[in-house]
């Protein structure tokens, strides 16, 4: 049994489906009759018939017909296997797009490949490190359906949707609003496909609020709490009125000691006029009179304050205004004068 090396175009799982096809050109002819009375496909074949299999599997697999050359390799495998056979199916099945069973048969021809196909045992491989590196596809549905879908906490669609996952363990995550969110681990092989339908279950509905107890007004007003009484006022200190009276009696010393000097110039001035007693004397006279009022009206200000009483203080919720006590001091009127040798002031006290 001869060998044969046919070149293949490998598949690549991102070229949007594309298979591997056989670089042979030549159009599929006609199938011709079997000749012979033999049967072409091996179903019925004899040991005997092996070669002729064989080679009918390579026309029809450069013609691209590749599920009948691979139902022709597969007889000729069950008649007797080699890796020339295990090679050939594997290309069929990696251009049908079976690549698990295209791994199969390629590991198969692997396992002990003849040394004039070396190079072929490099290509093939690549291939299967290719199609082992091919991500699985999972089509995921949910009812009711539009249940958003992450994939290992990602953003992936909403359902149904085909997601597409590397080789192994993954976590599908499903949630839609009014519904329990659900997990689902899933195993995923390379080059697989497989579903995965899930049934929501609706959220339980919240239990309804307490009932609120209605407290009733109360029918009787509480009374109001009496108010504080107002703390007693201090008396009104009498300090100032002896300070004030202090001042009036010496300001009354002050203004008799410079009468007395004032009438000692006039006295002098009347025995000897001259121009300096009668100044000196006007001088003094001045100053006793200003003396005299001062000490009368610090006078009449310390009687006031000695006099005047505290207000009285108003009754606990009355809104009238509280009453002054009253003063016997009346008032009293100040009336200066003057004559022609000196001046002064007069007041008068009413009770």
């Amino acid at each position: 049994m001869g060998a044969l090396s046919v070149a293949y175009a490998p598949h690549d799982a991102s070229a949007q489906g594309t298979k591997p096809v056989a670089t042979a050109t030549t159009p599929k002819p006609a199938t011709p009759p079997p000749a012979g009375g033999a049967a072409a496909t091996g179903g019925a074949a004899k040991p005997a018939d092996a070669k002729a299999l064989y080679a009918d599997g390579e026309k029809k697999y450069k013609a691209a017909d590749f599920t009948g050359a691979l139902t022709s390799f597969q007889a000729v495998d069950a008649l007797k296997s080699t890796p020339q056979s295990q090679r050939y199916i594997g290309l069929c099945q990696d251009n049908l797009g079976h690549y698990p069973e295209a791994v199969a048969a390629y590991e198969k021809f692997l396992a002990a490949p003849p040394a004039k196909m070396a190079k072929e045992a490099d290509e093939l491989k690549k291939r299967v490190d290719t199609i082992k590196a091919m991500p699985g596809k999972v089509h995921v549905d949910s009812a009711p359906g539009g249940a958003s879908i992450l994939a290992d906490g990602k953003p992936v669609g909403t359902t149904p949707f085909d997601v597409e996952l590397a080789p192994g363990k993954h976590t599908i995550h499903l949630e839609l609003n009014g519904y329990l969110s659900m997990d689902k681990d899933v195993d995923v092989t390379f080059a697989s496909k497989q579903d995965l339908k899930s049934e929501l279950s609706p959220k339980p509905a919240p239990p309804p609020p307490p009932p609120v107890a209605v407290v009733p007004p109360p029918t009787d007003k509480p009374a109001e709490p009496p108010k504080p009484a107002e703390p007693p006022k201090e008396p009104r200190s009498k300090v100032p009125a002896f300070i004030t009276g202090g001042l009036a009696v010496a300001a009354a010393g002050v203004g008799t000691v410079f009468g007395i000097l004032a009438l000692g110039k006039q006295s002098d001035f009347k025995s000897s006029p001259s121009a300096d007693t009668a100044d000196t004397g006007e001088n003094f006279a001045l100053v006793a009179d200003m003396s005299f009022g001062v000490a009368i009206t610090l006078g009449i200000t310390s009687a006031v304050l000695f006099l005047t009483n505290d207000d009285e203080p108003a009754k606990v919720g009355s809104t009238q205004a509280p009453k002054k006590a009253a003063s016997p001091f009346k008032g009293f009127t100040a009336a200066p004068f003057m004559t022609p040798h000196g001046g002064g002031a007069g007041a008068v006290f009413r009770f």
